[in-house]
């Protein structure tokens, strides 16, 4: 920044809280924070109190694509660092003290899984992240820099990493990493200090691969109690295994019919493990899982069916449990304060976490049985939403001043918005249709100041646009993005189909575009080096899947292109050649001249990659490829692995799901 100024970006989000679909979750190792991380990108702090109340501190930005996961990033009591990864390949490390973005990276390549490793080197200790996901080897991460140093890769049946668990030795050098493939082979990796420490090294290989037949693999989870046990948990069944040979000991069917999500050990001699809809159960494991057993490994060789241990407990769902649009995320952690405590902790689609205090012994402290039928009732559960709720007095929004509705505590919902520095304004488009244009520093004063001013009617000073017949989705003031157009004009798109073009000092419309069969989505600016016609244009993307350029100076519709069957993912430009490349949901691209607004060709799969990837030569190919379905789909077919297709395919329908409910819920009527 030039000079001494300071820009000091201010959030005002309303009586609404902001959206947070929970993808992963994290217990800080102090126990004092709980994070979690949501598929709109964003993660959020709490704060946990020794009594177990929770409490939203923070919201970070910094990712641009769904988090897969979080792993704690530094062993060291007074840094409480963390690692995010996203869907698009981001690596954050963040500082959960104060919510300082640390170090940034972008890899060519989707992480599903991060577990922080420690080591020795003389009298230090460093750092390293052990990474997997949708790539056949797992690569070992500085924790400081984020800068990937070597991987472990297999010889025999390299795929995809399912999950993956470290083994610590107390009396060797040699820790063991354990991973499951996707094809459900067991893999084996030794790491020293000697390779921990080294930078740029050989890949590491293999020490052992073995099949355990274990399909669809969730989760691998060490025994720190015994030391002894490996709990692998599968969609169907669960097990557990002697991590000296990987010897079955116990196996356990699914619950109802509900597919396992993960489990973990609760004590030397429990289990917890959770299903897809957020339900968990603890099982007793049997005195032949237990090394400290006489009768330990005398089940190994007899069939599966006789290995089944009893339920123990079930733990209870809220009684008012809401629809969610998407799986729950469950996490078992050892949660450390001034008393030791053992938490089962859930986050939902809507902003809620949900926290079980686990006890060695339940059925002392509940007076109950140990039976299947008692259940351990919810210590704490709290959303977002009912966090801003509590609040006195309410969050203010940027405009609530100005959009009070007679006989109603709600104001007018700000649907999109556009700050333009340059004219010190604030443009706010509203979900009835109203377009407010007020000075943006008398507005943030307004809400966070008291004085006279607050008694004022009508204040700040405003302009009101009306134009549209319901919500404004987008907004946009084209000078600021470029100065060749008339910074007279602003821009707005709405659900009724329009586009309508307006002048920001005198208030009045120019002109409307009706030339979409859906609510506008997205409005955006040409390149510079486009032809002089299309210089002058915006385009403007709308949920009918069709693209249109319109001419701001002769206020017509210029190209209209609207032969795609699936909806729009990216807009991409090829002036050199006067292309207008889109995107879709299912890979395919399509190849529009500007000019003309003929199709010039439709493709799929590596060439559209390739087509996508040429028209943005600042970011490297390798970066977005990977992203891609046809990629994805290119990988698992050259491995020639089913499960591989199979993991793909489930990961896209539950998004569709995902997507699909999440539209049908916004499109339902209020009460």
């Amino acid at each position: 920044m030039a000079g001494n100024s300071l820009v000091l970006p201010i959030v005002l989000w309303g009586r609404k809280a902001p959206t947070h679909c929970i993808s992963a979750v994290l217990l800080t190792d102090d126990g004092a924070t709980i994070v979690t991380g949501c598929h709109d990108g964003q993660i959020c702090l709490w704060d946990l109190s020794v009594e177990l109340e929770v409490n939203p501190r923070a919201l970070l930005f910094g990712h641009t694509a769904s988090i897969t996961c979080l792993s704690k990033a530094c062993a060291s009591s007074d840094k409480q660092y963390i690692v995010s990864a996203s869907e698009c390949g981001e690596m954050c490390l963040w500082d959960v003290s104060d919510g300082r973005c640390i170090e940034f990276t972008k890899l060519a390549c989707t992480h599903t899984g991060i577990q922080f490793y420690q080591f020795s080197v003389g009298n230090q200790r460093e750092g390293r992240l052990l990474c997997h996901g949708h790539y056949p080897e797992i690569l070992v991460v500085d924790a400081t820099s984020l800068e990937v140093l070597y991987s472990l890769v297999s010889k025999i049946s390299p795929d995809w990493i399912s999950s993956m668990s470290i083994i610590p030795s107390h009396r060797t050098q040699e820790d063991t990493v354990v991973a499951l493939s996707v094809t459900g082979i067991l893999k084996v990796w030794i790491v020293t200090s000697e390779i921990s420490g080294m930078q740029d090294t050989e890949p590491v290989f293999e020490e052992e691969s073995k099949p355990i037949y274990c399909q669809n693999c969730q989760s691998i989870s060490f025994c720190a109690f015994t030391q002894r046990s490996l709990l692998v948990v599968c969609s169907k069944y669960w097990r557990v295994f002697d991590a000296g040979d990987y010897s079955l000991l116990c196996s356990g069917p699914s619950e109802n019919g509900q597919a396992w999500t993960g489990g973990d050990f609760v004590s030397a001699d429990k289990v917890i493990v959770w299903t897809e809809n957020g339900q968990s159960y603890i099982y007793k494991l049997p005195a032949s899982c237990l090394p400290a057993s006489d009768s330990f490994r005398s089940d190994v060789g007899k069939a599966v069916e006789s290995l089944i241990p009893p339920v123990q407990h079930r733990l209870l769902d809220r009684t008012d449990k809401e629809l969610l649009i998407c799986p729950p995320v469950t996490r078992f952690f050892y949660g450390a304060r001034e008393y030791f405590h053992k938490l089962l902790i859930q986050g939902d689609s809507s902003g809620r976490l949900n926290i079980w205090k686990i006890s060695d012994t339940p059925e002392k402290q509940e007076g109950e049985e140990a039976n299947s039928k008692s259940g351990l009732e919810i210590t704490t559960s709290v959303s977002l939403q009912e966090a801003f709720d509590k609040l006195n007095p309410y969050p203010a929004g940027i405009i609530d001043q100005l959009s009070v509705i007679p006989n109603s505590d709600e104001p007018l919902k700000v649907t999109a918005s556009v700050y333009i520095p340059v004219h010190g304004r604030l443009v706010c488009g509203r979900e009835d249709g109203s377009i407010i244009i007020v000075p943006a520093t008398q507005t943030a004063i307004v809400q966070l100041l008291q004085g006279e001013h607050m008694l004022r009617r009508g204040w700040p000073p405003h302009r009101t646009l009306r134009g549209h017949r319901n919500k404004v989705t987008c907004l946009l003031y084209p000078h600021q993005v470029s100065t060749r157009y008339d910074q007279r004009y602003l821009v707005s798109g709405g659900v009724d189909f329009s586009v309508i073009i307006w002048d920001i000092f005198s208030g009045e419309m120019k002109h409307i575009f009706c030339v979409h069969g859906g609510e506008i989505t997205q409005l955006l600016v040409p390149p510079e080096n486009c032809s002089a016609r299309v210089q002058h244009c915006v385009c403007s993307v709308a949920s009918d899947h069709s693209v249109g350029l319109l001419s701001l100076r002769e206020k017509k519709c210029i190209m209209l292109a609207s032969r795609h069957l699936f909806p729009i993912q990216v807009i991409k430009w090829r002036p050199s050649d006067d292309y207008l490349v889109v995107g879709c949901s299912d890979g395919s691209v399509y190849v529009w001249q500007m000019d003309t607004g003929a199709l010039d060709r439709c493709v799929m799969g590596i060439t559209a990659v390739e087509i996508l990837n040429a028209c943005d030569e600042a970011v490297p190919a390798a970066v977005d490829s990977l992203s891609h379905p046809a990629v994805n789909l290119k990988q698992a077919v050259t491995r020639r692995s089913l499960a591989a297709l199979k993991n793909m395919a489930h990961h896209k329908l539950q998004t569709l799901a995902t997507n699909l409910l999440a539209s049908e819920a916004s499109d339902k009527p209020k009460k």
